[in-house]
Order: C-alpha cells, then sequence, then structure tokens
C-alpha cells in the first residue's frame, strides 16, 4: 500500500549534514559552497571524526561567527556521523554531503523545491555527482561500467525515479527528518569507517531501499549536482581493485543483515563464489576476482564465522 503522501508545505528547511575524518584541507570549500548558495540552509552541521585537532583548528572561524555547529564525536564511521548530524537538525529536510566534495550553487534551491512538489511522494532525493580530475592519468582510465565508483552519477536532465538498481548516493542525498525519525535513520554496521580494514559501504543504499519498500518515491534531479574530486591516486587499477573488494564485502554482508542468507545459503553462495574466482583468475578478469574476493572474505567471516566485519 502506498502511504499517505507527506504534506508539502511552501517552504521547507533545510539542514545540511557533514560528516568528516581527517580532512582538513578539504573541507573549508565544501563549508564556503553551501554558503554561496542561492539559498541559505537552515543550518550547517558538521560531525568530526577526526584524529587530531587540525579540522576543529580550520573550523574554528565558522564556528566562532556561528555558520556551522561543530559536533566532536570521538566515535567512527560515516553513517553514526550522519545520525549523530540529523538528530542535532532541526530542518524539515536534511541534506547529506561529504567533507571533500563541494556542492553546486543551486544544490539547495534544487532540493527546496524538489520536496515543494506534489507530483511525487519523494523518501529520498538525488542528483548528478560531476567528477573533478585534479590532474589526469594519461596512462589509466576507469572503465565505463565502474565510474560510479570515482564517484560520478548522470542519469540525463529529466526529474524522475533513479533508474534500474541505481541508488542516490550519500554525497548528494535528502531525505525528510521525519523519515529518518521513523526509519531509525543509517544502519551504523555498514558505512566508511577509518576502524576497519575492509570496508563496508552502502548505508545509504540500505535506506533508500527501506523507504522505497514502504511506498515512498526515490527521485533524481538533474539540477541537484554535487562536485566530486578525482585526485590522481584513484587513477589506476590497484585503487579500483581496492574499491571492488569493499564492493563484494559490502553486497555480501548486506545479504547476509538482510537474512537473504541462512548458513546453507552462505555455504553455497560461498563455493560458487570460490569457483567463480578460480576461473576469473585463470581468466585474467582482475576487476571480477578483486570483487569475488571481498565477497569471500565477509562471507567466510560474517556469514560462516559470525564475526563482525
Amino acid at each position: 500500500m502506498r502511504p499517505s503522501a507527506v504534506n508539502n508545505p511552501v517552504s521547507v528547511s533545510i539542514s545540511v549534514v557533514i560528516p568528516t575524518a581527517n580532512r582538513h584541507e578539504k573541507i573549508v570549500r565544501a563549508i564556503t559552497k553551501i554558503y554561496e548558495n542561492t539559498i541559505r540552509p537552515l543550518e550547517v552541521i558538521v560531525v568530526d571524526q577526526s584524529l587530531n585537532h587540525l579540522t576543529f583548528d580550520v573550523l574554528k572561524p565558522f564556528i566562532e561567527d556561528r555558520r556551522i555547529i561543530y559536533i566532536k564525536d570521538e566515535g567512527t564511521g560515516a553513517a553514526r556521523s550522519r545520525n549523530i548530524g540529523w538528530k542535532h537538525a532541526s530542518g524539515d529536510i536534511i541534506a547529506f554531503t561529504d567533507d571533500d566534495a563541494w556542492v553546486d550553487s543551486k544544490w539547495l534551491q534544487a532540493i527546496q523545491e524538489s520536496f515543494q512538489r506534489k507530483d511525487f511522494n519523494i523518501g529520498v532525493l538525488g542528483g548528478k555527482i560531476i567528477p573533478v580530475y585534479e590532474e589526469k592519468s594519461p596512462d589509466w582510465n576507469i572503465p565505463q561500467k565502474w565510474q560510479h565508483l570515482l564517484p560520478a552519477y548522470d542519469q540525463g536532465d529529466t526529474f524522475g525515479h533513479y533508474i534500474g538498481n541505481a541508488e542516490p548516493a550519500s554525497v548528494n542525498y535528502a531525505v525528510r527528518r521525519i523519515l529518518l525519525e521513523k526509519f531509525s535513520g543509517f544502519d551504523e554496521t555498514l558505512g566508511a569507517n577509518i576502524g576497519r580494514t575492509i570496508q563496508i559501504f552502502g548505508e545509504d543504499a540500505e535506506l533508500s531501499s527501506r523507504l522505497k519498500q514502504n511506498g515512498f518515491d526515490i527521485v533524481y534531479n538533474p539540477g541537484c549536482i554535487v562536485y566530486h574530486p578525482v585526485p590522481l591516486n584513484r587513477q589506476n587499477q590497484a585503487f579500483l581493485n581496492k574499491r571492488l573488494k569493499f564492493e563484494g564485502a559490502t553486497y555480501a554482508y548486506m545479504k547476509i543483515q538482510s537474512r537473504s542468507f541462512d548458513f546453507i545459503g552462505v555455504l553455497v553462495e560461498t563455493l560458487k563464489s570460490t569457483f567463480k574466482l578460480y576461473y576469473s583468475i585463470l581468466a585474467q578478469k582482475t576487476d571480477e576476482a578483486c570483487y569475488l574476493y571481498g565477497k569471500l572474505l565477509i562471507l567466510v567471516k560474517c556469514g560462516i564465522l559470525k564475526l563482525n566485519p
């Protein structure tokens, strides 16, 4: 059953939440670009999990003139940071972005106008993620099918539902605060975490999936634009291999968490993935091998041994 449409007020207030960890050299740009928007946010909340004082030092001017609400968190995990952020927020809409990205000058306006529409019952809103190469490698290009890992996303210039299995990414992700409250926000067992060796992503996709299952629309607005830097150290096969290992790990962990696999299912999937890994190595399919390796690590560790990732 489709849920009752959320009331669309004439104007909606927007709180921006930025999780950060050890990126003092990037975050000032992120905050500055938000305040260069055509409309102002109600507030900007920064949740800092940095291991040193450098982030606080660069943010001190923003804290002193109350352009940001600064929260120091001694825990780890991007999902945890986002939950802390929205729980301290007052806005009708919570817009999330990353500390190393920067938003378009009409980003907030696009978010506000989207949630005022009556033709969609928006659960989550996303948009374009445009990669910006800080320096272009002449020797390597990421294969087209993996470009979303830069990250990058563009499904054209039409407002509407996300296509296929695509979901909004947390760097460009807006949701009503009442829905975060109702559905308990992000799953903190997921998400980038500086305390983990193997990264388990997907907290944004998991929340979108839950909202979609409850009848809400997951909507793309081409005018909702975020720019994401692509440094030289992401433009090589080693970066892609590592990222694909984490993608495989994320897929397996989310399947286990959703109880799609019972113990026998985990064993069967482990055996199947082992054979696929063997043949992908023989065929020198590096991308597939790295993905399967990450998947196997989590299947064994979390599915068979029942250990935390």
